[in-house]
């Protein structure tokens, strides 16, 4: 895993930045693009198969109301007939008839049926006794059958109430098998049964029948078109299904007419009569379904409607192919913007590379053309301003190397023939102790020391304490040269004896205060040198009571370059060796002197 890891990141890693950037943008895009047509979709679903299931619910309740409105008409036509004088004495009568008196007592007695149930979704209806078969004659009932039959034992298990019968197979039911390859119209059947145990006199009183004789019973039968009529035409989503069932799972009527007459018991089955209505999310031979229910009261039937989920779902596909549409327009607007961001991006640092390898070969000229103020446009004017400061200490490196160059040749030039110089040095400074002139044999020791330090020392810097002592042999020779004119007086700090410094830094500075800074004056001069440490810096003080200079004068000082030796010379030295915040700094005034500051860095 590591190792697959280590892999990843050293792919991402050698990746170009352009890649990068790209894969980058893809990522951020796509994938929020992704989440977002997913959340959309799925929330899209969820909306749409919760408005199916209450539409669905609603129009299952719907067809419910409608078919209680129907089947409550029978049923309190079931017991308005009941209430009925004429029948009762028909039925009530037990003498025989004769054939032709049957005749008469059926057409009244169906007279009574017409009146009682003369409705459009009865098909047909029946006074059964056991002597006759009394009403419609569309349905041939055998008469010796049907006291055997289970529709009489349904109708003594409602003791006087009217009971709803499943849809059954007519041949089936009442053993009709000469019927059976035989197309007749009422092959499906669902019925109401009724034991009539007593009948309403005219003096409203309650009379039982006969026990004697097996009691009359009334006979209503449907055909399942009565569903059909108003259900079929709510079936609004393809594969669906509507069926009624009993609670026993009978079905009496199935959209799927293949499917009428049988007993189905699924496991949800005894979930829906206990709740009565609503909705259950099932999956049926291997597809998820919505299953909306509601108990139809008059008869205790569950209407039942069985909807695919991706049936419901069919209008999404037309916005699924629409989202993938939108996706692929934004992403590719956004591939888009990103190549011209990344592009934004990589274009000046290819130029950038491009300078850089050019800086490689010694190119240091060449700019980097930039016109932002973003980020990548202040890296590239940062380069520029760096590739102008290498320029620079290029050209101040070089110029550095032509004095280091002239002043090695000077040295080289000092250093001509030294033997000669110290011997003929020698000659005049006995000469001088012969004629018992002490200060000049001084002098010339000293100017001999002198000679000797910048004619053997060949280094750029020394210790402050050295070139300290050159400087005081310096200044010892000036006072002599110029007796009584001005005096020195030295504050050095002893910690700054140590440190290195450019060699003989301060004597351009010390020759100016004498020569021309006491030149208008014969006496009374002071020169103070002061030497201290101030944190990580060294600073030197040279200060006299000269005439001083003007600022002009100060400037023309500090641009003198002819001036191998002086001051500009000692400021340009100090600045190439240590940097810009190092140097010598001036301050004078006409008539009041001259006040000289030096700052070096501290080294060792």
């Amino acid at each position: 895993m590591r190792l697959l890891r280590n892999k990843f990141i050293n792919y991402i890693n050698n990746m170009g930045l352009k890649y990068k950037l790209n894969t980058t943008y893809f990522v951020l895009i796509i994938v929020p693009i992704m989440i977002m047509s997913i959340f959309y979709y799925k929330m899209s679903s969820d909306i749409i198969i919760e408005n199916a299931q209450k539409s669905s619910l609603k129009v299952v309740k719907n067809n419910n109301s409608l078919l209680n409105l129907k089947l409550n008409k029978i049923l309190e036509s079931s017991d308005a007939i009941t209430l009925d004088f004429e029948l009762y004495n028909i039925v009530n009568d037990r003498k025989k008839y004769s054939s032709s008196e049957l005749v008469a007592l059926d057409r009244k007695i169906n007279s009574i049926l017409f009146k009682y149930f003369n409705y459009v979704d009865v098909y047909s209806s029946h006074i059964i006794t056991d002597y006759y078969n009394f009403g419609s004659s569309k349905i041939p009932i055998p008469e010796n059958y049907f006291y055997t039959s289970q529709l009489y034992k349904i109708a003594q298990e409602g003791n006087g109430s009217l009971i709803w019968v499943p849809t059954y197979q007519f041949t089936d039911f009442y053993n009709a098998s000469d019927l059976k390859n035989v197309n007749i119209e009422y092959k499906y059947l669902f019925s109401a049964v009724k034991i009539i145990n007593n009948l309403n006199r005219e003096s409203i009183k309650f009379d039982d029948l006969n026990e004697n004789s097996k009691k009359p019973l009334l006979l209503i039968n449907f055909k399942p078109d009565l569903f059909s009529n108003i259900i079929e035409s709510d079936n609004q989503y393809k594969d669906s299904q509507y069926f009624i069932c009993s609670t026993e799972g009978d079905i009496v009527y199935n959209t799927d007419t293949t499917n009428m007459a049988i007993r189905k018991k699924p496991i949800w089955l005894e979930e829906m009569v206990n709740n009565k209505s609503g909705n259950i999310e099932r999956e049926v031979d291997g597809r998820k379904m919505i299953i909306c229910y509601d108990t139809i009261d008059s008869t205790g039937w569950i209407s039942v409607a069985v909807i695919p989920v991706d049936s419901i779902l069919i209008s999404l596909v037309n916005i699924r192919y629409f989202i993938l549409f939108l996706g692929f327009i934004l992403v590719s607007l956004a591939l888009i913007c990103a190549n011209f961001i990344s592009r934004s991006i990589i274009k000046p640092i290819d130029k950038l590379l491009i300078v850089i390898k050019k800086m490689g070969q010694g190119n240091f000229s060449t700019k980097v053309e930039v016109k932002r103020n973003d980020e990548i446009g202040n890296l590239v004017n940062k380069f520029n301003e760096m590739d102008d400061k290498i320029l620079n200490l290029i050209e101040e490196n070089y110029i550095s190397n032509i004095r280091e160059k002239e002043a090695i040749i000077m040295s080289l030039n000092i250093q001509l023939n030294p033997h000669f110089l110290y011997n003929t040095l020698n000659i005049i400074n006995w000469i001088a102790i012969e004629n018992d002139e002490k200060e000049i044999s001084k002098m010339i020791v000293s100017l001999s020391s002198m000679l000797q330090y910048t004619a053997h020392n060949t280094e750029e810097i020394s210790n402050f304490e050295t070139d300290l002592e050159w400087l005081k042999k310096y200044i010892y020779i000036m006072q002599n040269r110029f007796e009584d004119k001005f005096n020195v007086y030295y504050e050095i700090d002893e910690r700054i004896n140590f440190y290195k410094v450019p060699k003989l830094f301060l004597q351009p500075f010390v020759e100016n205060s004498i020569i021309h800074g006491f030149s208008i004056i014969d006496s009374g001069g002071i020169l103070k040198i002061t030497g201290r440490i101030e944190d990580t810096t060294a600073c030197f003080v040279i200060e006299d009571n000269g005439k001083g200079m003007s600022s002009k004068r100060i400037e023309e000082i500090m641009m003198k370059s002819k001036d191998k030796i002086g001051i500009s010379n000692v400021n340009n030295r100090i600045q190439l060796m240590y940097g810009e915040q190092y140097g010598v700094c001036i301050k004078s005034e006409v008539n009041n002197g001259t006040k000289i500051l030096i700052k070096l860095p501290l080294k060792e």
